[in-house]
């Protein structure tokens, strides 16, 4: 027999959720671990695994509102193993319609026994039948528990955007993974045919016409196509920091933020097909467009480095770099700095729905002021006439459009040339980007 057969996926999922909920674990950290572990495991359990983790981690709010409308006892008062328990099978029964309920029940009120004291197993068996029994019927949902959302950034979204309900679905809906083909190594038709002979599903996308919305990975690590560096996982509202860029085939690019190097490689690979066709063989590599790739730490910087080699690209490198201490040799050096700034991250909650657990509302503006002590530094490495990229991946104004402002007044050396806040829709992440140009 195989060894996937002894293995219980819910006590494995009860694991990962713990590790999230209780202890701090990023959710795609606590994911990708446990994946690596049970490779073994079937497709469909890998699946399985990977549905009910996110799905419980972004519908927490929702469960612990259904928590609260049966149980006599506090939700803050129960055991926090129980409390998990009964959260993934509530999840189970409301969202996985191929799970028999029966088999449900049965299989959380075994591991409550396993899990916590015996005598919670009637708890947790009584407070499951009685909700199915009952089709839910107690459970009244306010909005920001339908879309299960913390209530003060519910707020915040509907104050500062007028609709929180259409920002909260949007991340609900947002399960679709894209990417963006390499161009230096294929194109957009021929990565199509590959990923078809591996299996995945590949649909266009209208904005960019060399990304993808992919559907039928199952371990990234696995696909040949990925190993030989054909495409990056990619946002497309991210990719459009490329885009925007407008990158010239000599121009010297630092990106401040890197990790794990997107962004970066997209504008050196974009400057790679500037120059086909307009170099000279008489250039010397001086003369040569180049990316200049920084993160805070060596780890952050590994990660950028294997991409890079990854990716075949030889005009960007990567090096430590802290953002807020300036670098004097590379004062006015760029005609391009990147901004990609450390944010509150509530744009890609859709992909990363652990955010709505730990993020606070006195972290924003706590951000707004690090992002902007950042921009304050790295203005300095923009050559006059040259411009500054500053982007984020959240839709909090005081993140985005009140920070560009404030940058503004405090350096009129520089004006504003184009701005744009993508809003979450089920294909991409909110995403913030301002061209902020350097006029002397």
């Amino acid at each position: 027999m195989s060894n996937q057969n002894y293995v219980n996926v819910r006590k494995v999922s009860f694991g990962i959720v713990t590790s999230v909920v209780e202890d701090g674990v990023f959710l795609n950290d606590a994911l990708n671990n446990t994946l690596v572990k049970y490779q073994y495991l079937d497709k469909q359990k890998r699946g399985y695994i990977t549905y009910l983790c996110t799905g419980v981690t972004e519908r927490l709010i929702e469960m612990d509102a259904v928590i609260s409308s049966y149980s006599s006892t506090k939700i803050n008062k129960l055991n926090p193993n129980i409390k998990n328990i009964l959260r993934m099978a509530i999840f189970e029964i409301k969202y996985m319609d191929s799970v028999p309920e029966s088999a449900t029940v049965n299989e959380y009120v075994k591991l409550s026994g396993k899990v916590a004291p015996t005598r919670l197993k009637g708890f947790v068996n009584g407070m499951l039948r009685t909700m199915i029994r009952d089709d839910f019927a107690k459970v009244n949902l306010k909005p920001y528990e339908e879309y299960s959302m913390p209530r003060w950034l519910y707020e915040r979204l509907d104050l500062e955007f007028g609709n929180a309900n259409a920002i909260s679905e949007a991340f609900l809906d947002n399960r679709g993974l894209t990417i963006r083909t390499n161009l230096t190594k294929c194109t957009p038709d021929e990565l199509r045919d590959i990923l078809n002979k591996e299996g995945i599903k590949v649909t266009s996308i209208d904005l960019i016409d060399y990304a993808f919305s992919v559907k039928g990975i199952d371990y990234l690590e696995k696909l040949d196509s990925f190993k030989k560096g054909l495409f990056y996982v990619q946002d497309v509202s991210s990719m459009m920091v490329g885009v925007m860029s407008k990158v010239t085939a000599n121009d010297t690019v630092i990106d401040v933020c890197a990790a794990p190097g997107g962004k970066s490689l997209h504008i050196a690979e974009l400057m790679k097909l500037a120059a086909q066709g307009t170099v000279s063989d008489t250039k010397s590599d001086a003369d040569m467009g180049k990316v200049m790739a920084y993160d805070i730490s060596e780890d952050k910087v590994r990660l950028i480095r294997d991409n890079i080699r990854r990716s075949g690209l030889d005009n960007v490198t990567a090096k430590v770099g802290d953002a807020l201490i300036n670098n004097n040799d590379l004062n006015k050096k760029a005609d391009i700095v990147i901004a990609d700034l450390p944010c509150s991250g509530i744009g890609v909650i859709g992909k990363k729905p652990d955010i709505k657990i730990r993020i606070k509302n006195e972290d924003i503006d706590n951000l707004a002021a690090l992002q902007f002590e950042i921009l304050q530094n790295v203005k300095e490495y923009v050559k006059p006439g040259g411009k500054m990229l500053y982007s984020t991946c959240t839709v909090s104004k005081s993140e985005n459009e009140l920070n560009t402002r404030r940058f503004l007044e405090a350096n009129p050396g520089f004006t504003l040339k184009e701005e744009k806040q993508y809003m979450p829709t089920a294909t991409q992440d909110g995403f913030y980007i301002a061209v902020l140009k350097r006029e002397a």
